[in-house]
């Protein structure tokens, strides 16, 4: 397997984005993988619940996990221990890098013609596969969560959707095969012209989404995201499924070599277990169980209980491994709740931050392992990241007292309660707590007001309907390096289609600009500027109060020797792990 990284290619100011820096051919497996892994055996998954296999709706990690099986996209991040590699896409379908012309509003890729599908003739990959792919993103009644990097960057997709989101249901995929999206251009079976609305610097990234996928023919045929559609899965990937069950008779899933996908034309997957299987249904406390005694490698969902995580990190034990990067969370603050006209003003919203307590925050969701404290939305691996915080205290320990005199003189009188809307999620409970008690310091009550699943994303996305002052924020960026778009665009962008944040009302048109300044960057330093300076925007209003990263635990079986997390994904890429029995 060849990985040659290329340089983009650019015919115009607008730049192609970003892609591994060039080097010699070398074999993938020097360049992702260390020397102790090696092929063979079965990997054994265990999981809550299985994935649909679907890439355009594939946001959370054991769904991205399992598309890396079965899917390509035009461009991936490599499975490597180091952060700097992994987080820097490298064409996967793609023969190379993107033509970029038209001053940066054309990307042109041209697919590798070893590329195909599982299917009785292999039949070839072709562009009308890419441009299915996306035009499936919008398909009515529960649209791809992913849509909107396409919204907001190509030509004619936002209204692609709007006419497909008004076809009935039934029509769906006649309208997707029979229409067209105006800057998604066929050239020719093996090219493909995407038209942007404006040049930017990170579309490479956008068409390493699981959601630019290709998508065969066949796929129309079943509702998106369905248990159809992984029944009848055609794969693309280095594994196809042979076990998957129509009800639950025979529990489980299996998984093998696809005899269609060529190691030589994928540089991005090992591909190493022979064969894989997964095992859905159960607790995380069963999964956790499994995977010590050896009956399972590892896990696809779920989190590892908070007790046990910090017990295997304590004795070091190595089959826990940390995701490097991991969610911010952060506070969002109503300006149209019920105490709007105080947190209005941005003096007062500004002296929010000293009512927090980081360090007791961080130590709740279980020490420095598992969480660092943060005063800023970017994290060390992306583009402009710099350590820095617009409202420091003492240790990071707040300052109750600088709080609560600010506090005191708001116009209308004292503040006194402030209400915090939440999930009902262990980790939210554990943040609502040290919130709690770190503002009683400052001398307010805060009210949690707890909301579950979807009431808690309608209540946090209304802002004319607020009955919150405060609400947590969960920030998990959709890729790293080059990634303040998945940060601040779904927080700014009113027309953002798609999951966002919770929403306090906050509009600022300086900010909107420095984004778009910040995406149109031609070089990195202007870019980590830029995205530095809408940070220091957003975070210096106190709009957005960032508190900490969340960094993941991951536990493996003992028989796996080679476990590198992929920061896209969120955990690790299943085709690159070695097993001690390989």
């Amino acid at each position: 397997m060849l990985a040659v990284a290329v340089a983009a290619c650019s015919g115009g100011s607008g730049g192609s984005g970003r892609l591994a820096a060039p080097t010699s051919p070398t074999p993938t497996a020097a360049a992702t993988t260390p020397p102790a892994a090696k092929p063979g055996g079965t990997l054994r998954i265990v999981a809550q619940q299985m994935p649909s296999g679907d890439p355009g709706w594939a946001d959370q990690p054991g769904e991205q996990a399992v598309t890396r099986l079965v899917t390509r996209q035009l461009y991936s991040y490599p499975a490597d221990a180091d952060p700097a590699k992994s987080t820097v896409p490298r064409p996967d379908l793609a023969a190379g890098a993107p033509i970029v012309t038209e001053e940066g509003l054309v990307y042109t890729v041209r697919l590798r013609s070893a590329a195909r599908w599982d299917t009785p003739n292999q039949r070839r990959i072709t562009a009308n596969d890419v441009a299915r792919g996306l035009k499936r993103l919008c398909v009515p009644p529960d649209p791809s969560p992913l849509r909107g990097y396409f919204a907001a960057t190509v030509v004619g997709f936002r209204e692609f959707c709007t006419e497909l989101a008004a076809t009935p249901v039934a029509d769906a995929a006649a309208f997707v095969e029979s229409s067209t999206i105006e800057g998604v251009e066929i050239v020719g079976d093996d090219t493909v012209a995407f038209h942007l609305l404006a040049p930017v610097n990170d579309f490479v990234d956008v068409l390493a989404l699981p959601a630019a996928s290709p998508v065969p023919l066949e796929a129309l045929a079943y509702p998106p995201d369905s248990p159809e559609y992984l029944r009848n899965l055609v794969s693309d990937g280095p594994y196809r499924f042979t076990i998957a069950p129509d009800d639950d008779a025979t529990p489980g899933y299996r998984l093998a070599r696809n005899p269609s996908w060529s190691a030589s034309s994928d540089g991005i997957r090992r591909a190493l277990p022979d064969h894989i299987t997964i095992t859905d249904g159960l607790t995380p406390e069963q999964m956790q169980q499994q995977l010590e005694r050896g009956d399972a490698d590892m896990a696809l969902d779920g989190e590892l209980p908070a007790g046990r995580a910090a017990e295997l990190a304590k004795a070091k034990d190595p089959r826990l491994v940390v995701d490097p990067v991991g969610s911010t969370l952060a506070l969002t603050v109503g300006l149209d709740g019920p105490s709007a006209a105080a947190l209005r003003e941005p003096v007062i919203r500004q002296a929010l931050p000293y009512c927090v307590d980081r360090v007791s925050l961080a130590a709740a969701l279980g020490g420095p392992e598992f969480a660092s404290t943060t005063g800023g939305l970017l994290q060390e691996p992306m583009t402009g990241y710099h350590d820095a915080d617009p409202f420091p205290s003492p240790a990071g320990l707040g300052d109750p007292a600088r709080c609560r005199e600010a506090l005191s003189q708001t116009p209308g009188g004292p503040v006194t309660a402030l209400s915090l809307l939440t999930t009902d999620s262990a980790t939210d409970a554990a943040v609502a707590e040290a919130l709690r008690t770190a503002f009683a310091r400052a001398g307010v009550r805060l009210d949690v007001r707890i909301r579950t699943g979807a009431r808690f994303a309608a209540a946090a996305n209304q802002p004319t309907g607020q009955f919150w002052d405060l609400a947590l924020s969960t920030i998990t960026p959709a890729w790293f390096g080059d990634a303040g778009r998945t940060v601040f665009q779904p927080l700014l962008d009113e027309d953002w289609l798609g999951p966002r944040p919770a929403d306090g009302g906050y509009r600022d048109p300086n900010a909107s600009r420095q984004l778009d300044a910040a995406l149109r960057a031609t070089s990195e330093t202007t870019a980590a500027a830029s995205w530095g300076a809408l940070e220091q925007t957003v975070v210096g209003s106190a709009a957005v109060i960032p508190l900490a990263v969340v960094h993941a635990p991951e536990f493996h079986s003992a028989g796996v020797t080679t476990f590198a997390i992929v920061p896209s994904v969120g955990t690790a890429d299943p085709s690159a792990v070695s097993l001690g029995s390989g």
